[in-house]
């Protein structure tokens, strides 16, 4: 069997309680139709917007501003973590990353080029990309870290 990510079965054990939950309530028995008030308040989303879309601030926004912090926050939890496990006698992976020098020019580079870019996307009308890609470069180096810290763990611990 597959290994499941760790929260992933909070998850179904949130979901399956929220069905069995649903069952004890009893529905409402009024039929649908919608009472004169609620005809005459009734208002149509405007054409211009889908009415599903979630608005993000075109000027900087907190979000925006965080995710930029967050980006660099990852790059160096993969960098701290890498120097950690190399410390304890794991390989790089990565054969270009082979050198320390390149290493931190990388991680360093990496995330100024993106917060960069995405800085002039998002001044340009497109903050959902820009956004979007400052979550998949932060989901990469935490994702990074996370398998360095376990790598690390898995290596005893000599006196």
């Amino acid at each position: 069997m597959s290994k499941l990510p760790p929260g992933f079965a909070m998850f179904l054990v949130l979901l399956a309680a929220e069905n069995v939950f649903a069952l004890d309530k009893p529905e409402e028995k009024r039929p649908i139709r919608p009472t004169q008030a609620e005809i005459e308040s009734f208002e149509l989303p405007s054409p211009g917007r889908p009415a599903a879309e979630v608005p993000i601030p075109a000027d900087s926004s907190p979000v925006f501003e965080f995710s930029g912090a967050l980006l660099f926050a990852a790059s160096a939890a993969d960098f701290a973590t890498t120097e950690w496990g190399l410390s304890r006698a794991l390989q790089e992976g990565n054969p270009v990353a082979s050198q320390r020098g390149i290493r931190l020019v990388h991680h360093v580079v990496g995330p100024a080029a993106v917060y960069w870019t995405t800085e002039r996307l998002q001044k340009s009308g497109r903050t959902k990309l820009a956004l979007g890609l400052r979550i998949a470069l932060m989901a990469a180096y935490s994702y990074a870290a996370v398998h360095n810290l376990r790598q690390v763990g898995s290596v005893p611990v000599t006196p």
